[in-house]
C-alpha cells in the first residue's frame, strides 16, 4: 500500500468563493500563498511566494467559506495535484499549484482559535472523481 502526505501553511490571499455546482455539490475556492521567508546573514529575506489554489467539497466547503482574507490555514492536499504554469510580468516563469483539499484547519501559530462544536460532522469530502455504483446510490438514499 504506497500512502502520499502533502501538506502546507500560507495565508488566505482573498476571501474564499463558495458556490453550487450544476449537481448540486458545494465548492469552495481557497487561494493560499505560501511565504518563503528565509533568514540570510542574520537579516530576513522574502522569496517569491509559491501560490496555491485549493478546492474543497461537500460539508468541507462549507467551513472554508467562514475563513476571510489573510486567516493562516494549514492544507493537507490529496493525491490529485496540478500545475498550472505562467509568466510573470518581468518575464520571469511562475506556477500556480493547484490541489483538492482533504482538509483545511487554521493555523494557531499566529493566533488562537475557538472550537464550535458542528452538529452534522463533516465525514468524508465528496469526491467528484469518484463514480458511485446504483447499489451504492440507492443505499445512501434510504440511509437517511
Amino acid at each position: 500500500m504506497s500512502t502520499f502526505a502533502f501538506s502546507f501553511e500560507g495565508n488566505l490571499a482573498a476571501d474564499p468563493e463558495l458556490s453550487i455546482t450544476p449537481g448540486g455539490h458545494t465548492v469552495c475556492k481557497l487561494r493560499v500563498a505560501h511565504n518563503r521567508r528565509r533568514k540570510n546573514e542574520g537579516q530576513w529575506v522574502d522569496a517569491t511566494p509559491m501560490w496555491v489554489s485549493v478546492t474543497a467539497w461537500g460539508t468541507l466547503a462549507e467551513r472554508c467559506a467562514e475563513l476571510g482574507k489573510g486567516d493562516t490555514v494549514v492544507v493537507d492536499a490529496r493525491d490529485d495535484l496540478g500545475v498550472w504554469a505562467f509568466q510573470r510580468q518581468d518575464g520571469t516563469p511562475g506556477g500556480v499549484l493547484e490541489v483538492t483539499a482533504a482538509n483545511v484547519a487554521v493555523s494557531m501559530r499566529f493566533a488562537g482559535a475557538k472550537v464550535v462544536p458542528d452538529e452534522k460532522p463533516a465525514g468524508e469530502a465528496w469526491d467528484p472523481t469518484a463514480e458511485q455504483q446504483p447499489e451504492q446510490q440507492r443505499e445512501l438514499e434510504h440511509s437517511f
